[in-house]
């Protein structure tokens, strides 16, 4: 170093070593919020839940005049964007949210973090019977609006406390016992899943923005919304298929109670669903037995079980339609809206009077509701039939609805796209094979080669057989 500086003028060096010293004092990265907190020299002398006691005019605005003291702890913040300018307290009478007039609350109130607010001259509101403590009122349009806490009010009322070194813990309650005295409090819902409607959807639509309601529900039936933000970090993930636990804080609109976790990390489902399908087991085989050409229906009091063998990804198929199939027979389920099985899902269905019926000769159990359903398992595997073409047609009847394999074939139309009517053909003879114009592997070029295909044998009209996906077709 001596070398480096010792022709230097003094000033020049006493600037170096200055300039030096202050860049090893510059900090980089931001620090984590301090978990120890600062003494706080403030007592609460009131409840939240007795706060929320004094707001008394329905939809309106009421001043609290006296020198009201509340103590919370952070249970929801902004930090996923499934709140915008609100955090969540608790204490252990109750919660309430705390509106603000500027956002990235987390930083400064994150969960866990204690917080004092003197509530003189601060507002208490609701929205769609929703209590939340606001900061003031301005007229707007000739009608009255709340202000969240402004930064001056914030500076004034609000006393930041210790960081808990353990989060919140929520108390577990099931679906059927919740009631108000959980709004707005940290709770945890067990086994648990979402409907076969929602399962396996976006939480919300993170394109539009907008904010969606999914159904959960229990394994005794009971049920409720889980509400979702579309500005929401997780807005675009996929809601589990499983079953399990999900905390998160409980809200409400109107009547209608609403579920709101703070990100994934509140969510734990990777149990087996339990299937809310009533009924009796019945043998797919012993359900097709029942159609003798008329339309029908099945009895009472039974449901189905089997393996999804069409794949609804590669969209060869109406999004309302799968192909099922047990040891016994497969059978095409028609639900009444567009579903969410995959491939490889073992799946039990409640038949229990619903319509057996043909479209275009091909036997289905027509317009059951989605929830009538539920999966049990992901991930299986059925082996496909090893068959002639022969022996398909020759056992057409029996082995409807269920996957084959046809070894040293070739497909018509060699070179060309895939989609539309095809004929395959082997050593015994040839068969009908249909793939969608709308199918993810439609433009797929026809091999022109002997192949392998595992395909689902169908009927449209007449005997044919559909492709699951791209990888159906083996050289």
């Amino acid at each position: 170093m001596r070398l480096l500086t010792k022709h230097l003028p003094l000033l020049t060096l006493t600037a170096l070593l200055l300039s030096v010293g202050i860049t090893a004092c510059v900090k980089r990265d931001f620090d984590e919020p301090p978990t120890g907190g600062e003494p706080v020299n403030i007592v609460a002398n009131t409840t939240i839940a007795e706060l929320k006691t004094r707001h008394i005019t329905s939809g309106g605005y009421d001043k609290i005049t006296e020198d009201l003291i509340i103590e919370g702890t952070v249970v929801m913040d902004d930090r996923s964007g499934n709140y915008y300018k609100t955090l969540v307290i608790q204490d252990a009478t109750g919660g309430i949210e705390v509106k603000f007039n500027d956002g990235y609350l987390y930083n400064q109130y994150p969960v866990g973090r204690k917080m004092y607010i003197r509530c003189q001259d601060l507002i208490l509101t609701d929205y769609n019977n929703l209590v939340q403590l606001t900061g003031s009122t301005v007229e707007q349009g000739g009608q009255l609006d709340d202000v969240g806490l402004t930064e001056a009010q914030v500076r004034s009322k609000v006393v930041k406390g210790s960081i808990s070194a353990t989060p919140p813990v929520p108390q577990v309650v099931n679906i059927a016992d919740i009631n108000a005295s959980h709004i707005s409090t940290l709770i945890q819902l067990q086994n648990v899943q979402f409907i076969a409607a929602d399962a396996g959807k976006t939480f919300a639509d993170p394109v539009t923005n907008y904010s969606l309601n999914r159904t959960l529900e229990d394994c005794d039936g009971d049920q409720i919304i889980l509400r979702t933000s579309g500005y929401a970090d997780f807005a675009g993930e996929l809601t589990p298929t499983k079953n399990g636990t999900l905390t998160g804080v409980l809200g409400i609109y109107g009547t209608t109670l609403q579920f709101y976790v703070r990100d994934l990390n509140d969510i734990d489902m990777e149990t087996d669903r339990c299937s809310g399908v009533g009924g009796e087991l019945m043998s797919i085989s012993n359900v097709r037995a029942l159609f003798s050409g008329t339309t029908t229906s099945a009895p009472d009091n039974r449901k189905i079980k089997g393996i999804v063998i069409s794949d609804r990804s590669a969209s060869n198929l109406n999004g309302r339609n799968l192909f099922l199939q047990d040891e016994s027979a497969g059978i095409v389920v028609r639900f009444t809206s567009n579903h969410s099985y995959n491939l490889g899902d073992e799946i039990e269905v409640e038949v229990s009077n619903e319509e057996l019926s043909e479209f275009n000769g091909l036997l289905q159990v027509n317009g059951v509701p989605l929830d009538n359903s539920a999966a049990l398992s992901s991930g299986n595997t059925v082996i496909p039939r090893s068959a002639t073409v022969a022996e398909i047609h020759a056992n057409f009847d029996a082995w409807e609805s269920t996957l084959v394999k046809i070894s040293n074939a070739t497909i018509s139309g060699g070179g060309t796209p895939l989609s539309g009517g095809k004929t395959v053909t082997d050593a015994s003879g040839n068969i009908a094979m249909y793939t969608q114009t709308y199918a993810s592997f439609a433009n797929m070029t026809t091999p022109s080669g002997p192949v392998t295909i595992t395909a689902i044998v169908s009927d449209f009209n007449g005997n044919q057989i559909i492709l699951r996906n791209a990888s159906d077709i083996q050289p």
